[in-house]
């Protein structure tokens, strides 16, 4: 035995590096690479059967912004714990109006909803020369009031001069 180590330690060495070095390039991958097994929204999901949004929520708010003149068109997209509105409105609602639809819609939402998930508004005009469009409003689940981008004043192109 001892014949044999004496004759291939080398080649004992260089194996027994190649193993510790195999062992640190998984634990290096481990740090650097995210475990591809879990969801892509890690533990924020959790709970989020205890707080389902019901076909009646999505219906109600439709119908409400329907009965608006202001608005043309409603749409709703779950993703995660954000729930999208995308509100189309007409051309002639001012900014401050505009707003006063988000607020709205925050008021239309049920306590426990507005507690679990985030509520983005995109704010969408048909015209596209309106460019002081799209707004964007954010409530967050521990903000009580809507964050909203920017106000932008409506710019003129070099091309319609």
């Amino acid at each position: 035995m001892k014949s044999f180590i004496r004759k291939h330690r080398y080649t004992l060495i260089l194996l027994l590096v190649f193993i510790l070095l195999c062992i640190l390039a998984l634990k290096v991958k481990e740090v650097l690479v995210p475990d591809e097994g879990k969801a892509t929204y890690g533990e924020r999901l959790k709970d989020i059967d205890k707080h389902p949004i019901s076909d009646e929520t999505y219906q109600k708010v439709s119908d409400e912004f329907e009965k608006e003149e202001k608005v043309i068109k409603v749409e709703h997209r779950l993703q995660g714990k954000i729930l999208n509105y995308f509100l189309t409105i007409g051309e002639k609602v001012s900014v401050k109006d505009a707003k006063a639809l988000g607020d709205k819609l925050i008021s239309l939402l049920d306590e426990d909803l507005l507690d679990y998930y985030s509520v983005q508004i995109y704010l969408l005009k048909e015209d596209e020369a309106l460019n002081n469009f799209p707004m964007i409003g954010l409530k967050d689940p521990l903000s009580k009031t809507i964050s909203w981008t920017k106000e932008r004043d409506i710019t003129v192109s070099e091309d319609e001069e």
